[in-house]
């Protein structure tokens, strides 16, 4: 079981229908937002907690991915792995304080994860340095085209960030979305 704690403004769902509806092929998703809980997939199982300021204690280990309104004033965990935005200098401060890994996704080529082209449906999504995956698997700068499916681009970056975080073998890269 993998942990994953989703942050920022609960009525923003774009990032919550990309999982559940891209994740759920190969996993078991577990999708806990204030009192509703859902369960989707099948697989080695995902636990999200979807939460707006969740509390942070005793977490460890876990991926956390900060929505673009995330404001993350709480202690972060320094062994977590952060997926922020790299246009929100709040988010960058908070991590960097923290010693947890950041997971940068912004236009800039200095991002962890970017986009080089964009078209009316897709969005080619550029893993700019290498990054280890939660299996220690290093993944190497690639491009990946994805579907847009209605999301904006800071949402598709952090979902792609945590696709290849997860290092989904049941998928071709080149497929994620």
């Amino acid at each position: 079981m993998t942990e994953i704690i989703v942050i920022g403004d609960e009525r923003d769902t774009a990032l919550e229908k990309l999982i559940k509806g891209c994740l759920s092929a190969t996993y078991r998703i577990l999708y806990i937002k204030g009192n509703s809980f859902s369960d989707t997939g099948a697989g080695y199982e995902l636990v999200f907690h979807d939460s707006e300021r969740p509390r942070l204690h005793g977490i460890h280990s876990s991926v956390i991915i900060a929505k673009r309104s995330a404001v993350l004033d709480g202690v972060l965990p320094a062994d977590c792995t952060v997926i922020v935005s790299a246009d929100r200098q709040a988010q960058l401060d908070a991590v960097r304080k923290s010693g947890a890994f950041a997971v940068e996704c912004g236009l800039s080529p200095t991002s962890t994860v970017s986009f080089s082209s964009e078209s009316d449906d897709t969005l080619v999504i550029s893993l700019n340095r290498s990054m280890r995956a939660l299996s220690g698997k290093e993944i190497q700068p690639l491009e990946l085209p994805v579907d847009k499916r209605g999301a904006d681009s800071y949402t598709l970056m952090s979902f792609t960030a945590l696709r290849l975080l997860l290092d989904d073998r049941e998928s071709e890269l080149g497929e994620l979305l």
